[in-house]
């Protein structure tokens, strides 16, 4: 990090940061104060991964989403990141064809090398697309809270209309 001190303003920054449940990196990045310093700081006040009111964290949550959804930045990253994720993943593919028209060779050794290749940078894809998807899905949990599922409503039926019923029953299966 180029920052040498910290302010005491930064300092209160973040510890409300961490007491919110951001990690030490996070705030790093965010306020230009090295992890190690960060760390001092929090051991020093005490200060608790996650430790603050619901109410709060929620508010904290709402203006990082806030940030993200509305810094082109931010959605231009992430739209680069699907498309190597997709590129990746379109080589991926590729290496597992040349992979399988290596079994029909005569070197089972290299054929076997290359799919352990092709294991591991698929391992590795997913990590990181998981990781991604994770991150999206923040977003998107939000979203389906504003969502009211429909009513359903449970009755008894009449005799009538279980008759009704039969009668749609018996002409369905004679047209059929």
């Amino acid at each position: 990090m180029t920052k040498k001190t910290a302010t005491p303003a930064e300092i209160s920054e973040a510890l409300a940061l961490r007491e919110a449940g951001y990690t030490a990196l996070s705030i790093s990045q965010r306020l230009g104060i090295s992890v190690r310093s960060l760390q001092r700081h929090f051991a020093d006040h005490g200060a608790k991964k996650g430790s603050i009111k619901k109410e709060v964290l929620d508010k904290a949550r709402a203006d990082l989403l806030k940030r993200v959804t509305s810094d082109e930045a931010i959605k231009e990253e992430a739209a680069k990141l699907i498309n190597d994720d997709l590129a990746h993943a379109q080589h991926l593919r590729e290496l597992m064809i040349s992979a399988t028209e290596h079994l029909q060779a005569t070197s089972l050794k290299e054929a076997v090398l290359v799919m352990r290749a092709a294991a591991a940078y698929s391992t590795a894809i997913k990590n990181t697309s998981d990781m991604m998807r994770h991150t999206l899905r923040i977003e998107k949990s939000i979203d389906d809270t504003d969502k009211e599922l429909p009513e359903l409503v449970i009755k008894e039926l009449t005799n009538e209309e279980i008759e009704e019923t039969r009668k749609v029953g018996v002409e369905e299966d004679a047209l059929s």
